[in-house]
């Protein structure tokens, strides 16, 4: 349970993190006129951003050497989210517009493109002064470091100033391991340390330092632990000063060298940019008309990163989902379980230690888990049964509508259907919004789903949620619909956060 905790709930925060702290390292080092070297992709070609005060303005580098000048002062169109690597890292395309009207893609991570966006809109700056020469920003290797050897010097610091330097006697030696088992004060306290195996006997004394809080009841030896400590830290601070101090430098100089000795070309010009053909995001902020849904769902399934949408494999019924799984799934699809199977886990193990009191604490925890099961179960079989009847029902008997639909869905497979009247316009706003179930798509790797857009046969059950029957399958409902017309601001908020899911804000905010 530990091991998945770190390494689902710790590892990726510290990930994510760290990733922020390096964004804003070099936005703080972009700012200060320092230069910052930016791993990207332009049209697809690796290299780096140079943004260095020894060029005449941005260039990019590829690996082959061709440098490209991105001239300042263009219009940041959108932000597309090319690729997800999880909570911390995320790639998106970033176009870029120049002033002589070429349309250019950047793939960056997120916060290194608002960055970038909000540095190439600014207006081109007149040719500094020159200024003292300054230090490229460190690297996050170099930056971690560094970080390394202050905490372990602090460390080190907080044992010899606050430890309680005291002999303590040998009670046991372990000679497979390189340790003794210590005990001072009387035996009242015990510890396992270093020491010469090879010369030291139970009953032997030891001088070790008791370590202060928080590690009361620990001791180290006066002998290994402070060199081993030394050299770490020691090994960590000449590694950050060299990549901060030499390495980055030089390889910068290298990439500015390399960049003026070739020479700029010009910016490649992407395929119709030019005449205008390309298809562009749709202004959803002007309204949310099926026109410009159908546009949005379009590029997503274009732009979304992930698996593709294809025709879901056929359940029971000719449904995307097995009835009777979902109507499980739903009934009793509730966090509830989590904290009844840490209950019971608790109470059958006493990991903390709680002796009689975990029956009353941890029992206490498990019925109330028991309670919050029954009752959404109780509670959804409002939900599920009008859908079971509606699945079973036959379409000729009148309760089937004909509509028109958008399929929406988000970074992580989610699906909206939005619902139009079947005679309306381009220009016609919305009626529902029904969230539909996930399945598997009939491809490898892919999720399953309806097209972008088209028409639907639609079953209102009465009792909130819609069933869809779409090219013959019958979509069932993750929850219930989203009247346009009696919450027109929540439908507009779950709309909007579909629709743009694979989109990232490029400004400084």
């Amino acid at each position: 349970m530990i091991g998945s905790f770190l390494a689902f709930v710790v590892i990726p925060m510290i990930i994510a993190g760290l990733a922020r702290w390096a964004a804003a390292r070099r936005r703080h080092a972009l700012t200060a006129g320092r230069p910052v070297h930016f791993r990207c992709r332009l049209d697809g070609r690796r290299g780096r951003l140079l943004a260095d005060p020894r060029l005449d303005g941005p260039v990019f580098l590829d690996r082959d050497g061709t440098a490209t000048a991105l001239p300042h002062g263009g219009e940041v169109l959108d932000a597309t989210l090319l690729r997800v690597t999880g909570a911390a890292v995320e790639m998106v395309g970033l176009r870029y517009r120049t002033p002589e009207g070429t349309v250019l893609q950047l793939g960056m991570p997120t916060r290194d493109a608002r960055t970038v966006g909000a540095w190439l809109a600014e207006p081109p700056r007149p040719a500094p002064a020159p200024a003292r020469r300054l230090r490229p920003a460190a690297p996050m290797w170099a930056a971690l470091a560094l970080t390394g050897a202050l905490f372990t010097a602090l460390a080190a610091a907080d044992v010899a100033l606050l430890g309680d330097r005291t002999t303590a006697e040998v009670l046991a030696v372990d000679h497979d391991n390189g340790g003794c088992t210590v005990g001072w004060d009387g035996g009242a306290q015990q510890s396992d340390v270093d020491c010469d195996t090879a010369h030291l006997r139970p009953g032997d004394h030891l001088p070790v330092i008791a370590l202060p809080w928080p590690f009361l009841g620990e001791a180290v030896d006066t002998r290994t632990t402070p060199a081993v400590a030394a050299a770490a830290g020691g090994g960590l601070g000449l590694l950050g000063l060299a990549g901060s101090l030499v390495v980055t430098p030089l390889a910068c100089a290298r990439r500015v060298r390399r960049a003026l000795r070739t020479g700029s070309v010009p910016v490649p010009s992407v395929a119709g940019a030019a005449d205008g053909t390309e298809e562009q995001w749709p202004a959803l902020d002007g309204g949310l008309t099926f026109a410009n849904l159908a546009a949005a769902a379009r590029h997503a399934d274009r732009h979304h990163p992930g698996a593709r949408v294809t025709r879901p494999r056929r359940g029971p019924g000719r449904t995307s989902v097995p009835p009777r799984r979902w109507a499980a799934a739903t009934a009793l699809g509730t966090g509830a379980w989590v904290l009844l199977a840490l209950s019971l886990g608790g109470i059958l193990d006493d990991h903390f230690h709680l002796g009689h009191w975990r029956f009353l604490l941890l029992g206490t925890l498990g019925i109330a888990a028991v309670a919050r099961i029954g009752w959404f179960a109780t509670d959804r079989s409002s939900l599920w049964r009008p859908v079971l009847r509606a699945v079973r029902s036959d379409p000729a008997d009148g309760s089937w509508q004909p509509m028109r639909y958008v399929r929406l869905r988000e970074i992580t497979g989610g699906m909206v259907l939005v619902l139009f009247r079947p005679e309306g316009e381009d220009t016609a706003a919305p009626l529902y919004v029904q969230p539909i179930s996930g399945s598997r798509g009939t491809g490898r790797g892919t999720i399953g789903g309806p097209p972008p857009v088209g028409d639907a046969l639609v079953h209102d059950t009465g009792a909130g949620p819609l069933v869809c029957e779409i090219d013959g399958i019958r979509y069932l409902p993750a929850s219930r619909a989203t009247t346009a017309a009696a919450d027109p601001e929540r439908t507009r908020r779950e709309l909007l956060r579909y629709a743009e899911s694979h989109l990232r804000p490029t400004g400084r905010g």
